[in-house]
């Protein structure tokens, strides 16, 4: 067997192993729930470890789509004037809760001054998760993190670095941290799961920027640090945004998705945000209740068998029932390939599976746009 063949068995021995570890402990906890009092204390551990080990493989699942995105020149960046400071004061709100809850210290440094970037806020918060992340991952409970916002040398670059007082890096395993699938062998890393791509995934997006990132440590016990340098962005930061319509806009909401799970999960998620939602598993029946129900908004899986989305988006745009309804494609993947063929379909919005709150927030206040 040639070392390609071995690299790839390895590959996919990890994954099998780091998959088959959420779904045993969702498997377990279902069917202990399945038993429990409802709304007991067993039954509220037993979603608690359930909304950690979907967490767990929605960040795996999303991991290897970046990964792979980058490897294909998909990955798309939507670059503005950024300020770098207000982004670590985020990063550093978005994860301050996974510290207290390891019994970690962090501490943020950041200039009163703004540092503006050209970047992709998104991505580049994703990066400083990733770094947050796994400092968290990599620090014994009572040590401490710290991340540090400022200039670069000279004036032309920031500088963005994420220390940690944790186990450190070996020698031989610090030329190769950021490449995909590498791990320690430290049983405090293993223990929390992953497959080793989270600074593979803020290589290749720092790269993207235009910027660089740089491992150290002194060894084993040592801790490690992470820099991040980016081209600084002479233009002054652009004004804040105008906030736009209420996200929680009380409307009709139509669901066509031939899986029932998928279309109830969605409805739920839907409902919490004040919508009024209907679902439908059938094709053909989708286009009967829109025309029944005049929706507002009419989520439509691409993959629906018969059909298929793309053409129920184009019979919901010809239909003069249904003017002004805003349709969103649902699909498995979020490649700049499926926004391009949605949007030719006729689709206002594209929503990848699984969609986050924040996602499902997002779609919903375009929509208000697009009806107005």
């Amino acid at each position: 067997m040639d070392s390609g063949n071995r690299r790839q068995d390895g590959l996919l021995a990890t994954l099998s192993h780091e998959l088959r570890n959420p779904l045993t402990s969702l498997r377990s906890s279902l069917f202990v729930l399945q038993r429990a009092t409802p709304g007991g204390e067993q039954a509220r551990r037993m979603v608690a470890i359930m909304n950690r080990q979907v967490d767990l493989l929605t960040s795996i699942a999303n991991d290897l789509l970046d990964v792979a995105r980058v490897d294909r020149d998909k990955m798309f960046l939507r670059r503005s004037a950024t300020d770098l400071c207000a982004l670590g004061r985020c990063a550093a709100d978005d994860n301050r809760a996974l510290f207290e809850g390891r019994s970690l210290r962090l501490v943020l440094q950041v200039p009163d001054e703004p540092l503006s970037i050209l970047a992709d806020p998104a991505r580049l918060a994703q990066s400083l998760g990733n770094l947050l992340h796994n400092a968290a991952k990599f620090t014994p409970a009572g040590g401490m993190v710290t991340l540090i916002v400022e200039r670069g040398p000279g004036t032309a670059l920031s500088r963005i670095t994420v220390r940690d007082t944790g186990i450190g890096i070996t020698p031989e395993l610090l030329p190769h941290v950021f490449e995909p699938f590498v791990q320690g062998d430290d049983s405090l890393a293993r223990s929390q799961g992953g497959l080793g791509l989270g600074l593979a995934v803020v290589k290749r997006l720092v790269e993207l920027h235009g910027g660089s990132v740089a491992a150290a440590s002194e060894g084993s016990g040592h801790g490690a640090t992470f820099t991040i340098e980016l081209p600084l962005h002479r233009a002054e930061i652009e004004s804040p945004p105008v906030p736009g319509p209420p996200l929680h806009t009380r409307r009709r909401v139509l669901v066509i998705d031939d899986n029932p799970e998928a279309a109830e999960s969605l409805r739920a998620m839907l409902e919490s945000l004040g919508q009024v939602v209907e679902t439908v598993n059938d094709a053909g029946l989708g286009i009967v209740r829109a025309c029944e129900l005049r929706p507002d908004i009419v989520f439509c899986d691409v993959s629906l068998p018969g059909r298929g989305g793309y053409a129920i988006a184009r019979a919901l745009r010809e239909s003069p029932q249904l003017r002004g309804v805003v349709t969103v494609a649902l699909t498995g993947y979020a490649e700049s390939d499926e926004r391009r063929r949605a949007a030719e379909a006729g689709f206002h919005d594209h929503l990848a599976r699984p969609p986050s709150m924040e996602r499902l927030e997002e779609v919903l206040t375009r929509a208000e746009l697009h009806s107005v």
